[in-house]
């Protein structure tokens, strides 16, 4: 493959891949990624009879043989804790209508699970009204900056109810709208 000439204004001047920490680049890049829609999932784990879970919104598929998936944690979350510990998680993918679950599980203190309705299945909470769920077994996890990437194995699938699901674009949740809805 051939490589195109760079002016010479491009290949000297400096950018932010020069400088990645340098004042600004971080608010950049959160208004560039506010650009990109995502589902939101709940990713939950037990151990010891505590559950734990938090809203993940950095959460995509790695293959289909074998099926992986990959989630994205902060490394202080206790989610993230208990699933290194216990080797297993789940991913509760949220539907249109749970906004609000999104943000209990984003910033509610103490026992999260006290006021939702869920179910264990294989010892990890799945939450009752979730759209999709899937029980996953960590195969790997890799520290990256100030989050942990995990790769998860699912194992087992809950059931697909019939409903469009919640999506995160420009800092704003709402439900999944197709263009025929108007």
């Amino acid at each position: 493959m051939s490589q195109l000439p760079l002016r010479q204004d491009v290949a000297t001047a400096r950018s932010a891949l020069d400088e990645p920490d340098a004042p600004g680049s971080s608010d950049e890049f959160h208004r560039f990624m506010r650009t990109w829609a995502t589902g939101i999932t709940v990713v939950t784990s037990r151990r010891q009879g505590r559950s734990v879970g938090c809203t993940v919104t950095a959460f995509t598929s790695v293959s289909l043989q074998p099926a992986l998936l990959l989630v994205c944690l902060a490394d202080g979350s206790r989610t993230l804790a208990t699933l290194r510990a216990r080797g297993v998680f789940a991913v509760n993918v949220l539907a249109g209508d749970q906004t609000a679950l999104a943000g209990h599980f984003a910033t509610a203190p103490g026992d999260r699970f006290a006021t939702v309705p869920h179910h264990l299945v294989d010892g990890v909470p799945l939450l009752d009204a979730a759209l999709a769920t899937a029980v996953c077994r960590v195969e790997r996890a890799w520290p990256v900056a100030d989050h942990t990437l995990v790769l998860g194995r699912p194992g087992h699938y809950g059931a697909l109810r019939k409903v469009p699901p919640l999506i995160r674009f420009n800092g704003t949740s709402g439900p999944l709208r197709s263009s025929r809805e108007g």
